[in-house]
């Protein structure tokens, strides 16, 4: 009688799912050829990706924002199995090294003067259909996720021309994800998270958000963010993936004076539609009362924290709109939150 095969080593790790914004903390194991982690479905070592060369952290090529990550390398069974970094590839590729040399030398000298003259002068020097290029590629890696609906999505397209910029309406999507927050992509795309919708309680606090992101869209903060986060890599297209950009983004805390200047916009361009202040205002007390209490809340509070002097701000600029009207009509309204209703009822949400 054969003794008993020894059990695979096990490894502490942390994951990010990719559907809440919820660390869990796991045990995890290599068993043919796919990833255990205790409470979680098997994941097949090729579905995975090394993101960092200096932390061993992956992400999963079929899930957006999915994360796994030991803070303690693990058994040497376990870490050879896994991905290692890529060093080289996508444009190094097609160029050769010699051309990508050379263009990174050239890129340097820009980032060298942006770093003394500020991001912010790079940022806004980057012309904008480069821009919305790479916000549809973050864009993309969110589209399994995204929500259908043809009178809803008329609605949101209403509201969006009405809040951007003359000559320039900004895209927004919905996607099924219930956290309560949105993020700015480059290029003018805009994605709400159905959980943000599900917590509204109107459709005027989802246009103050949503006049919040154009903001930092108007501002270049979210190039600007990102130039900081991955550097050069971004311009040359080798800094990181589609999936890890918007995954910054979706995590990034902008300044406080980029915070105000997001803001500014929101309360200007919200008064200049004559939709009320009020609702976004009665949205961050609410948000900031809820928090310990309402765990999708985090993933907003995180990102865009909602301050008391915020707060006053917008409900100060509530006398500005003279006759306010509803931002989206009832039926806007309700197509706009039945988007997700198929998907919802697909995943059992």
């Amino acid at each position: 009688m054969s003794a008993p095969s020894d059990p695979p080593p096990r490894a502490a790790a942390w994951l990010h799912d990719g559907q809440s914004a919820v660390r869990h903390e796991v045990s995890v194991a290599l068993e043919s050829g796919a990833l255990t982690i205790e409470g979680f479905a098997p994941v097949p070592v090729d579905r995975l990706r090394r993101l960092d060369s200096s932390a061993i952290i992956f992400g999963r090529k079929d899930i957006p924002g999915w994360r796994l990550g030991f803070d303690v390398e693990p058994p040497g069974p376990i870490l050879w199995q896994l991905p290692a970094a890529a060093r080289y590839g996508g444009p190094i590729d097609r160029i050769g090294m010699w051309g990508a040399a050379a263009i990174a030398a050239v890129l340097s000298a820009v980032v060298i003067v942006g770093m003394i003259k500020g991001v912010d002068l790079v940022a806004r020097a980057i012309p904008y259909s480069w821009e919305q290029k790479l916000g549809d590629a973050i864009s993309g890696d969110f589209g399994e996720h995204a929500c259908r609906g043809p009178a809803g999505q008329k609605a949101l397209d209403g509201l969006a021309r009405r809040l951007s910029p003359a000559g320039r309406p900004m895209r927004v999507g919905v996607v099924n994800l219930p956290v309560v927050n949105a993020v700015a992509l480059p290029g003018g795309r805009i994605l709400i998270f159905r959980g943000l919708i599900d917590e509204a309680k109107s459709p005027d606090e989802v246009a103050g958000v949503l006049a919040h992101e154009i903001g930092h869209v108007e501002h270049r903060h979210v190039l600007t963010a990102l130039l900081r986060r991955f550097g050069i890599g971004l311009l040359i297209g080798s800094g990181g993936s589609a999936a890890e950009y918007g995954q910054a983004l979706v995590e990034s805390r902008y300044s406080r004076a980029a915070e105000s200047e997001a803001d500014d916009y929101s309360i200007d361009h919200l008064v200049r539609a004559g939709i009320s202040t009020a609702p976004t205002a009665a949205m961050f007390a609410r948000f900031g009362r809820d928090e310990a209490g309402m765990p999708g809340v985090f993933a907003y509070m995180a990102s865009h924290p909602p301050s008391a002097d915020r707060r006053k701000r917008f409900e100060a600029a509530v006398k500005r709109v003279l006759h306010p009207a509803p931002a989206l009509d009832p039926a806007g309204w309700a197509a706009v939150r039945a988007m997700c209703r198929n998907a919802k009822a697909k995943d059992g949400a």
